[in-house]
């Protein structure tokens, strides 16, 4: 069938490219995401990997994006092990776990994406709306969100931030899943060399809960808050977050 001028072709969404800043690999920003008739403002909602690998470059090209306050996700043993070498004045660090010390709960020694983020979601949503209340009440400028890859706790963040502002699913799971890509090849090495020296032989799940952010996954946890709560709002309203947070929340991101 000839397709008509009238016809439209339907192109899928796709994440915003990496930002250089030397010592990160997933560092970018969620400007000009769609959310209704606005989009995310450049300059306001950014998210990363951890920080401790910075060089002084990095530290001045991070400040460059007019970041104000960044986010902390990791455990009080991650940031003990990797302390941020960002160098920088006027920029805030929040620590701001969202698991406790016991890290990451594993059964018989494993966890698939989907479960980890099916307990985030069942156990740990207070925490992850006490990181978009820090998002609403930063300074004017910048909020950085990271954890160590920067695709797990703050996928979930920064993806119950875009949905709550109006970003469409089929865009913030694009935003989700680009991590896989941009942490391949050093950084990948990196971490498998590092935990198989602490662990032994990992397998094929570990390595995934490692390393990947497959699209799935994160439909399976958006799937999840739906049949649990109705939908992102209806979650974080149900631990705290109120419509004038809310509005808030779209004052600061959205154009």
């Amino acid at each position: 069938m000839l397709q008509t001028p009238t016809d439209t072709i339907a192109l899928a969404p796709i994440a915003t490219a990496v930002l250089a800043v030397e010592g990160t690999h997933n560092f970018r920003s969620t400007a000009g995401y769609a959310a209704s008739t606005r989009a995310i403002r450049p300059g306001s909602l950014f998210r990363s990997d951890a920080l401790h690998r910075l060089s002084d470059a990095g530290s001045r090209q991070l400040v460059e994006h007019g970041i104000v306050r960044i986010i902390d996700l990791r455990t009080t043993e991650e940031l003990a092990e990797a302390p941020s070498a960002l160098v920088a004045a006027g920029v805030e660090t929040v620590h701001h776990p969202i698991f406790g010390s016991a890290g990451v709960p594993l059964a018989n020694g494993s966890i698939t994406l989907a479960e980890l983020y099916r307990h985030m979601i069942d156990e740990r949503t207070e925490r992850l709306t006490g990181a978009l209340r820090l998002i609403v009440d930063a300074p004017a400028g910048g909020v950085l969100v990271h954890c160590t890859a920067g695709k797990d706790r703050t996928g979930l963040v920064v993806a119950a931030a875009l949905l709550a502002v109006g970003v469409e699913r089929d865009q913030v799971v694009a935003d989700y899943a680009a991590s896989g890509d941009n942490l391949a090849g050093e950084w990948s090495q990196r971490i498998l060399a590092a935990t198989a020296e602490r662990f032994g032989d990992l397998s094929s799940a570990v390595q995934e809960l490692l390393l990947a952010s497959p699209a799935d996954a994160l439909e399976a946890t958006l799937d999840h808050i739906d049949a649990r709560f109705g939908g992102i709002v209806p979650m974080l309203s149900a631990h705290g977050f109120t419509e004038t947070e809310l509005a808030r929340l779209r004052a600061r991101l959205l154009d």
